[in-house]
């Protein structure tokens, strides 16, 4: 299992401020802590407490699919303007994108079941209570 701990302790509600303080140089060796392990944490980091990296797919369909409905009439006015400048590639290339974009809606959306299931193997509660009063109060 993945274990980010300062996400944890932010999802639990415990307080948290910045410390700042003047790190001295490092008395010997090198660290033990490689870019390649600071990358793992960050991917946990986001992969834990995020929807983002799904949504992200969502998004880009969107932006694909509206880019392609917006240049369908720029290239019927080009055509019939008498214009050679979009030839036979342009049709290709707004089915290429507006079918694209829909590809990436759908992915974005299956993304977002499987991050909805995979908060609910998580196994976290939806509330945390500090204090249950006790019966007969």
């Amino acid at each position: 299992k993945h274990r980010f701990l300062r996400g944890m302790a932010a999802w639990v509600g415990f307080k948290q401020i910045g410390v700042e303080y003047k790190r001295a140089a490092r008395h010997a060796g090198v660290t033990k802590y490689p870019f390649k392990k600071m990358l793992k944490l960050a991917l946990n980091a986001i992969t834990g407490f995020s929807y983002f990296p799904l949504q992200v797919a969502t998004y880009f369909g969107f932006v694909s699919a509206g880019l392609a409905i917006l240049a369908i009439p720029v290239v019927v006015i080009e055509r019939l303007a008498g214009s050679q400048a979009f030839y036979g590639q342009a049709t290709t290339l707004i089915a290429v994108l507006f079918l694209g974009g829909v590809q990436l809606i759908s992915l974005g959306i299956l993304g977002e079941y499987i991050g909805r299931l995979y908060d609910e193997a998580k196994g976290r509660p939806l509330y945390i209570v500090r204090e249950a009063p006790e019966k007969g109060q």
